[in-house]
């Protein structure tokens, strides 16, 4: 029977660096390497916030994403 395994995984936050000129948001990346596969939500929450209070910019959007292998 095949499995999966974790291979990677990440969390990415989205920030938002200003508007143009139409009003719509514009937004960037930042990528967090190397987190624990089993990290919970509150933790994620947690690093996030604590990011978030160093940035000059809002965080919108935090999002974990893991990659897994088919075994």
């Amino acid at each position: 029977m095949a499995e999966y395994t974790n291979a990677s995984s990440r969390v990415s936050l989205r920030v938002q660096i200003g508007t143009n000129d139409e009003g719509r948001p514009i937004l960037r990346s930042l990528s967090l390497r190397d987190v624990s596969d089993d990290a919970i939500a509150d933790d994620v929450a947690a690093v996030s916030s604590a990011i978030g209070a160093l940035l000059d910019y809002p965080i919108v959007e935090t999002s974990k994403i893991d990659t897994d292998l088919v075994a």
